[in-house]
Parts: C-alpha cells; sequence; structure tokens
C-alpha cells in the first residue's frame, strides 16, 4: 500500500508540474476527517485531498458508533459522500498508519497530513474485577452490534444470566441499554450487524441496571435518549424518588 501511495504521488506530481497544487492527506475518514476535507476543498480552489483509513470502509463512528435505530443521524453520510465524489478528493482505504505507510513518508509525499482519525483503545478503570470475562468497553460493545471488524467475533454470553449491569449515565450508555432491551423485530428492520441481531434474538437479559457516580438528575444523556428507552414497549423504568431530589450545587 506504501508502494501504491507513493507511486500516486508521483504520477500526481508529473502530471500537475505547471500548476503544483496544494495536497493535503486526512488520517482517518470518520466525522472530523471528512469534515475537515470539505472546509480545505471549499477554502482553496486548487487543493487535492486524499482521506485515509485503515478500515476498507469510510465514515468512521457514523457508521460503527452511532446506533442502528438512529438512521436520522447517520443521513450526515450523504453529505460526506458528496466530498468524496469531489473530483478533487479521493478515499483511500486499507491503510494503516505505521505499518501500511509512515508519518514521516505521508508528510514527504503532502504539503499537509491532519490527523483526524478516533481513540481505538480503552482506558483502564483500575478496578478490581475489571479483567473478568463478559466485561467489556462500550466501544467494544458498541462495535460489536454495529459490525465493525475489529469487534465481530466479540460473542458476548447474553443467555447466562438475565440482567446487565452498565456504568455510565450517558448517550451511549443509554443506546447500549436500548438495544438490550427493545424487541429485536424493531431492531431487524434497522440496520444493525445480522450476527448482533441473531444473538439478541436469544438473550435472557431482561433488566438492566445504569450505574453512575452521581443521580440520575445529574445523568449526562440528553432528552431525546431518555424519551427514547422510556418508550420502549412494556418496559418499567425504576427510579428512586430520593435521587431526584435538586441541591443548589446541582443547579451550577
Amino acid at each position: 500500500m506504501a508502494s501504491f501511495l507513493k507511486l500516486r504521488w508521483i504520477s500526481k506530481s508529473f502530471s500537475t508540474l505547471s500548476s503544483t497544487p496544494l495536497r493535503i492527506c486526512v488520517v482517518g475518514s470518520g466525522p472530523a476527517g471528512f469534515y475537515t476535507a470539505e472546509k480545505l476543498l471549499k477554502a482553496h480552489g486548487s487543493v487535492e485531498v486524499d482521506i485515509i483509513d485503515r478500515l476498507p470502509t469510510p465514515f468512521g463512528l457514523v457508521r460503527s458508533g452511532v446506533a442502528p435505530d438512529h438512521p436520522e443521524t447517520k443521513i450526515v453520510t450523504n453529505q460526506f459522500s458528496r466530498v468524496a465524489q469531489n473530483e478533487r478528493c479521493s478515499f483511500i482505504g486499507n491503510v494503516s498508519v505505521g505499518s501500511s505507510i509512515t508519518l514521516p513518508e505521508l508528510r514527504e509525499m503532502y504539503n499537509g497530513v491532519v490527523l483526524a482519525y478516533g481513540a481505538e483503545s480503552d482506558r483502564s478503570l483500575s478496578i478490581p474485577g475489571e479483567e473478568l470475562a463478559d466485561i467489556y468497553a462500550a466501544r467494544e460493545f458498541v462495535w460489536w452490534y454495529n459490525g465493525h471488524p475489529d469487534c465481530r467475533n466479540l460473542a458476548p454470553d447474553l443467555k447466562s444470566s438475565d440482567t446487565a449491569v452498565i456504568l455510565g449515565q450517558g448517550n451511549v450508555a443509554l443506546d447500549v441499554a436500548r438495544i438490550l432491551l427493545r424487541p429485536t423485530a424493531e431492531l431487524a428492520r434497522t440496520d444493525i450487524a445480522s450476527h448482533a441481531l441473531a444473538a439478541l434474538e436469544e438473550s435472557t437479559i431482561r433488566k438492566v441496571y445504569l450505574v453512575g457516580r452521581r443521580g440520575p438528575v445529574q445523568a449526562a444523556c440528553t432528552a431525546k435518549e431518555l424519551r427514547e428507552i422510556l418508550g420502549i414497549k412494556d418496559l418499567v423504568i425504576h427510579i428512586k424518588q430520593a435521587d431526584l431530589v435538586t441541591t443548589p450545587a446541582d443547579e451550577k
């Protein structure tokens, strides 16, 4: 792949000796990468942008992070596709910086390199039991049900218990809870990965605990996410009345 990119650069150089366009490489094809490319293309009439990604497919978190039952959020891929179709923009997949090509090599090939990739590892909580079986980072579980190739074989055990515990009270925590509890007949109408749907159809999870450092009043989820999980048929939400009491500090 590195040889291919070098040949790509050489061929473009010989064909544009007279104009010597500004050439930019954007590493990462998620929202940050495509918004960067879009701004560059609009701001500079002669700039050429290559977007590279270690995966064969573009769109990053829009593809692997957005919940499958949120198609309205994924509509932004239409905008990104228009960027990729610009004659001065190219997407090149299956390129891993560090193995396929190095950062110094990219800097030699382009006038500028923008690193727009996201985190691909998880921060350890450093708590006892963290390494036990069937404990997953949200990234892993979300990638699993969205069909990310890195977590295709995660195979979470959803049949040994009727209870799941999620650490966190933000939007991702509610996404995971909703996927675990939403009727699979409804999930089947989304673009959820087929292997995840098959596992969820056999799931015995019927109870989910959301565990946070503070109470529901301080939960970081948006009202939209909360309304969605409250709208699941036959779902009962249990919140202690005492946890809804606020203090002046909560209002700050």
